[in-house]
């Protein structure tokens, strides 16, 4: 018996649940839903029971078989759930869709994700007899106060794109909407953590023929393209 993985049977109920919770919210709103509703192919409600049954059964082998179990319940359980989206088709149009419950939904599939993360197992680094211990490290230096505010405001303005996307409601313009507004969310959490992390130092500014410089090149990019928008937008 591996100390690591221990036979299912022996697992704590909490374990399971941990595992079966959020993968049975998320496979409820979005692909359970869709599937049994009026309308939808036979071929898509298989798919979507099989996605349940492969989750439910990885359950018997997260603690003794634990890859077995990720096969089954991450790789198997996804696939279906593709599967049955993509035989849905039109069903899953963003003009059909409630939004409340695609939001839900994607909250649903963030936690089934951390559902399967694992706590490492066995001895850690430091317990090993050949390990060379030291003193332990400190930190050089603690975050600025200005630092947690900047990131907070990153984080909503993060949310805030992502929110604004689901007003898109043309089918064939809601794709390049959250594509945009996810490009969008990620510069500015990239921005704000140099921002923040910068707070409290020193930094000497270059001068401002030479940041022209730096940033000549894509301002005139960017300038043609908006000419060539406007150009675009008046010929319509």
């Amino acid at each position: 018996m591996s100390e690591r993985n221990p036979p299912s049977e022996l697992m704590p109920l909490s374990e399971r649940t941990r595992v079966l919770l959020p993968g049975l919210y998320a496979w409820l709103l979005t692909v359970e839903l869709p599937a049994f509703s009026r309308g939808a192919r036979p071929a898509a409600r298989v798919t979507a029971l099989a996605a349940m049954v492969v989750l439910v059964g990885a359950l018997f082998f997260v603690g003794g078989r634990l890859r077995l179990a990720r096969a089954l319940g991450i790789y198997a359980f996804i696939g279906f759930c593709v599967v049955t989206w993509a035989l849905l088709g039109g069903e899953l149009s963003p003009l059909r869709a409630d939004r409340i419950r695609a939001a839900t939904g994607s909250l649903g599939w963030v936690l089934y994700a951390f559902g399967w993360g694992r706590v490492r197992g066995g001895r850690v680094p430091e317990d090993q007899p050949f390990a060379v211990l030291g003193a332990p490290l400190f930190a050089r230096s603690r975050l600025h106060p200005r630092a947690l505010p900047i990131a907070a405001f990153a984080v909503l303005a993060a949310l805030l794109f992502g929110a604004l996307a689901f007003r898109v409601d043309r089918p064939e313009h809601a794709v390049l909407a959250h594509a945009t507004a996810t490009a969008c969310a990620l510069v500015v959490l990239a921005a704000s953590a140099r921002i923040a992390l910068a707070q409290g130092t020193r930094v000497e500014l270059a001068s401002g023929v030479s940041r022209l410089n730096v940033v000549a090149v894509r301002g005139a990019v960017l300038s043609v393209l908006f000419g060539i928008g406007l150009v675009w937008a008046a010929l319509r």
